[in-house]
């Protein structure tokens, strides 16, 4: 299987990266030259990548076509570009809905959406998926964890989540920053944030059956520092600033869907 990408950002370079070091057979990776030095980057990297003369020459020679453009260049570039009924279109771009990609890569009718995040790079992450389809499922299997859904709201949510990586890394930023301003050297901060971290991740991962109220209560001993902490974030309106945040961009999305 030859697949291409249009556009090469960091999600592309992920994607591509995860692909290209997974086990078993790799497949043909084409990229538009659009960012070259991230394409460059990657066609010397692996053996598998080569970077296409244009836009058109990738969905020219490729079977799937990945777009990850940003939303608010997609249709310039799309403009004139030629699918044909054959091709396999996946969108990396969560504001588009299904109906909406239609009309730009018309003639080509199989249109699948999927967000992949940074950790595919290292076979370590989810991958929403609407509508189901096998061969997306089996295209990112090796990469972590395909979502497929039922419903377009139910990605469509799924993707709002996905908009709080950012907002999290600042969190430990700050820890990290804070850590700093207590004289505690810079790399052992990040080091010691970055743990802290991982290690929630992990106690997540491994209790599957306990909601997150049920994780929070038990870290928050009754007295203790984490639920001043928490009382405290609570009573500024962290969370509620977040859950605004999230209807944020909800409306957003439904807004990209015609």
């Amino acid at each position: 299987m030859t697949i291409g990408f249009i556009g090469t950002g960091e999600i592309t370079k992920a994607v591509v990266t995860g692909l290209s070091t997974a086990e078993g057979e790799k497949p043909v990776i084409l990229l538009s030259p659009r960012n070259a030095d991230i394409a460059a980057e990657l066609a010397a990297t692996f053996d598998n990548v080569a970077v296409a003369g244009s836009n058109q020459a990738v969905i020219d020679e490729a079977d799937t076509v990945c777009l990850a453009l940003r939303p608010q260049d997609a249709e310039a570039i799309l403009e004139g570009l030629n699918f044909g009924t054959a091709r396999h279109v996946i969108s990396f771009m969560a504001t588009f809905g299904v109906e909406r990609l239609k009309k730009l890569v018309a003639p080509a009718m199989r249109v699948t959406l999927a967000t992949p995040l940074p950790a595919v790079a290292f076979h370590g992450g989810p991958t929403p998926i609407f509508p189901p389809d096998e061969d997306v499922v089996a295209m990112f299997a090796p990469l972590g964890t395909p979502v497929a859904v039922e419903t377009e709201d139910e990605y469509q949510a799924l993707c709002v989540a996905t908009a709080t990586l950012a907002g999290a890394f600042a969190y430990y930023e700050t820890i990290s920053d804070w850590l700093e301003a207590k004289s505690v050297p810079a790399d052992k901060a990040r080091a010691f944030s970055g743990a802290v971290f991982y290690a929630l991740a992990a106690t997540a991962r491994n209790a599957p059956d306990d909601s997150f109220a049920t994780l929070t209560g038990h870290s928050a001993t009754r007295g203790g520092t984490n639920e001043q902490v928490l009382k405290n974030l609570k009573d500024d309106g962290a969370y509620q600033a977040l859950w605004k945040a999230l209807d944020g961009i909800w409306d957003r999305f439904e807004a990209g869907k015609s």
